[in-house]
């Protein structure tokens, strides 16, 4: 380590090799270099980091590498200025710096090169990289490349080769801000490599234009080309030319004479064209795509209720009502087929099989099955498809769903259809009016085909998870079929009888010897999946399954699954279900919801304070519920008299109403009566019976309304603990159609009025 005078510059990046000149009209600004020039001593020579601020003058504003220097020469001018130069010898590191005096520093100064470990095997790595950068940079390759190759120090190496690269300021800076010399030479390659890249680029580019300019006369030579040989293929597959299999084509096909006149006309302007240009391509892709329409074409139904009946009770358990109303639906088009019949619609939460179901009924009829995903679906011309005069145009999903049915009788599932959306390009659900009215889609004409095409021999099943978002015009069109939230004990049944020998065979244990227990499959169901449907139940089983596999590979033989091996499996429990309260408790109510993963208990609470009678609500609720909240309030307060609330009562207290779980979105009016109950019990201080639910819609005159999702609000209730339930009495005839399974156990009182739900709730 040395201790060297130090002189601070900035603007400037100096490397060994260069030199820095120094000149004043008074000698004392330049007296440490000329004490160096007569002591015959080195400098040390350190830039400012920034080179605006130069008030500080310490270590923590000056980089840490610099050079060592020597001064070469002094001269004094005829003007009294004095010249000094000073010449950079090695790379120096500053280990720290002290101030002298005013404008005198003195460093701390180690070597740059602390170690030579990998500088044989990085100049090796310079010298290829120098041989792929002199290729671009003919300065380079004539003036500094094979002397560069004959160094074989790197220190060396690396101060010819940055002189030899001219490098710019803000380059300068980078390289001096390296470490090591491996670090340095690894910034140098990548400079060379960035210039090597750039004229590659570069020349791609000039090759690509010069390309183009030649294009079009090589184009027109390869597309007459092409066009002898097209004509050639197909005189060996038996046609003098190539539009002559289109016309073969065009007297096979059942259409009308109107329709094969125009279709001659565009075979005829494909033969005139060039055959492979953009027209001819345009001409081609249309009569390609009309020819593989199945136009009167149409496989034969099978006409058999009783095999019907047996393949949807082999693919599906339960969902009596379900497959009752789509033997109905079967039995009419068996009697009389060329009547209308209805547009069917399964609803349904996910994983209750609604696709299932289609394709069941698919194979019951014989009938090809194709789906169409509706889900986001925001464009009209998806389904109706583009006109041909756009870029890309293409036919509508409906065309291409039938062409590769290859039968104009297909069982065509619209997935999703709730789930369309509308935008700038036309509304989805307006197409689909005339594709589900079978008094017009009969000559449904798609914008690219221009051919009308018979939809009335299609079978149409749409499915939807709720109807809520369904245009009123399109639902009239469609029969309803409600596909409701399957119970744990159809769980058990649905997973014992397909889930778990489906996962056996999809994860290759056909041959291991596995089995779950019963108890197994219900801890499953209750305590790892929480759904309407068995879509995650199935996942659930597949989970063991695949973990049983790798434990066969690994030698085991035998695999039994049970309710304790659950937890070996699948970790601890997934799911916790909400109990109610135990004891009975001022403005806390217990409510019913419908979620789209089936029902759940919705427990609200109302606090009282003073205030100016504003009404709070938390919990985030949608507009719906919040006005069914402002509809409680003020039946409450017109109900005041009958509870003996004071007249000034709502003018100086708050009503905060929160519901639970704020993350959560919920919205509906069926929380109405609950949140009637919660703000009377709060307000007259009556606590609320802990094992009463309540679901329902309220008015301003406290009748209440029905609802919908009882089967799912009942289920929930049950897991929760809950002995009484108040449902709508206009609900009376849709809790009658339930199963013993979801009511037993449960006390359900049928009210008309708030009052009836008050007398049932309130503790007396």
């Amino acid at each position: 380590m040395n201790r060297l005078k130090t002189i601070l510059i900035k603007g400037q990046v100096i490397f060994p090799g260069e030199v820095i000149g120094f000149s004043a009209d008074d000698r004392e600004k330049l007296k440490v270099q000329l004490e160096a020039y007569d002591n015959d001593e080195e400098l040390f020579l350190l830039r400012f980091k920034s080179d605006d601020d130069t008030e500080r003058k310490d270590s923590a504003y000056t980089e840490t590498n610099g050079v060592i220097a020597k001064v070469e020469s002094v001269n004094e001018k005829d003007n009294g200025v004095t010249e000094v130069l000073v010449r950079a010898v090695r790379r120096g590191k500053l280990k720290s710096m002290d101030c002298i005096s005013p404008n005198e520093y003195e460093a701390d100064v180690e070597e740059y090169v602390e170690s030579k470990e990998g500088f044989d095997r990085m100049i090796r790595s310079l010298h290829l990289t120098m041989r792929g950068y002199s290729d671009v940079n003919e300065r380079f390759r004539k003036n500094f490349l094979n002397d560069l190759l004959a160094v074989k120090s790197l220190p060396e190496l690396l101060d010819g080769l940055r002189l030899a690269l001219n490098l710019n300021y803000e380059k300068r800076k980078i390289i001096n801000a390296a470490k090591t010399p491996i670090e340095e030479s690894m910034l140098l390659m990548e400079i060379m490599s960035e210039a090597i890249d750039r004229k590659e680029i570069s020349d791609r580019i000039k090759s690509e234009v010069d390309k183009d300019i030649s294009k079009n006369q090589r184009d027109y030579i390869l597309r007459e080309h092409l066009k002898v040989i097209q004509n050639e293929m197909a005189k060996n597959s038996g046609y003098e030319n190539v539009t002559d299999e289109y016309e073969e084509k065009l007297e096979n096909i059942k259409l009308s004479e109107e329709y094969k006149e125009k279709l001659k006309k565009d075979i005829l302007r494909l033969n005139t064209s060039a055959n492979n240009g953009p027209e001819g391509n345009v001409i081609r892709t249309y009569l390609d795509t009309v020819f593989e329409m199945p136009f009167g074409k149409n496989s034969e139904d099978i006409n058999d209720i009783l095999r019907a009946k047996k393949i949807l009770d082999e693919d599906h358990y339960g969902l009596e009502k379900v497959k009752d109303r789509i033997l109905e639906y079967l039995s009419v088009r068996i009697l009389n087929p060329d009547g209308n019949s209805p547009i069917l619609c399964l609803v349904g939460p996910p994983g209750t099989g609604k696709t299932s179901i289609a394709k069941s009924v698919a194979k019951a009829l014989g009938r090809k099955y194709v789906r169409i995903s509706l889900g986001g679906v925001g464009d009209e011309a998806e389904i109706r498809g583009h006109r041909r005069t756009y870029v890309g145009a293409m036919p509508g999903r409906i065309v291409e769903a039938i062409k590769n049915a290859k039968v104009e009788n297909p069982l065509l599932l619209l997935d999703e259809i709730d789930k369309t959306s509308r935008d700038y390009k036309g509304d989805v659900s307006s197409a689909l009016l005339e594709v589900l009215d079978g008094e017009q889609n009969k000559t449904f004409r798609d914008r690219y085909l221009e051919i009308p095409l018979d939809l009335s021999k299609v079978l149409f099943i749409a499915t939807a998870n709720t109807l809520d978002t369904i245009p009123r015009p399109l639902l009239d069109r469609m029969d309803i079929i409600e596909i409701s939230s399957y119970t744990e004990n159809e769980k058990f049944h649905i997973a014992k009888k397909y889930l778990v020998p489906k996962e056996i065979e999809a994860n290759g244990l056909k041959d291991v010897q596995i089995s779950f227990s019963d108890k197994a499959i219900r801890k499953i169901i209750h305590n790892y999946t929480r759904e309407a449907g068995v879509r995650n139940l199935s996942r659930r089983i597949g989970d063991i399954c695949r973990k049983c596999a790798r434990e066969s590979l690994e030698g085991k033989n035998s695999f039994k699954i049970s309710e304790k091996s659950v937890f070996k499996y699948l970790g601890k429990e997934k799911v916790r279900y909400d109990e109610v309260e135990k004891e009975p408790k001022v403005g806390v109510v217990t409510g019913l919801a419908w979620t789209s993963v089936g029902g759940d208990t919705l427990s609200i609470e109302v606090n009282i304070m003073s205030g100016k009678g504003t009404l709070t609500l938390t919990g985030n609720m949608g507009d719906v519920m919040k006005e069914s909240a402002g509809i409680a309030k003020s039946l409450v307060r017109s109900m005041a008299k009958e509870y003996a609330i004071e007249d000034d009562f709502f003018e100086k207290n708050d009503i905060h109403l929160h519901i639970p779980e704020g993350a959560v979105p919920k919205d509906g009016p069926s929380a109405g009566v609950t949140m009637t109950t919660a703000i009377i019990s709060a307000i007259t201080g009556k606590k609320v019976r802990a094992d009463v639910a309540m679901t329902g819609e309220i008015t301003l005159r406290g009748r209440v309304l029905p609802i919908g999702g009882l089967k799912e609000k009942l289920l929930a209730a049950k897991l929760a603990g809950v002995k009484t339930v108040c449902v709508p009495k206009e609900n009376e005839a849709d809790i009658a159609e339930l199963s013993n399974e979801i009511t037993d156990g449960l006390k359900i009182v049928y009210v008309s009025d708030i009052r009836e739900v008050l007398d049932v709730a309130l503790v007396k």
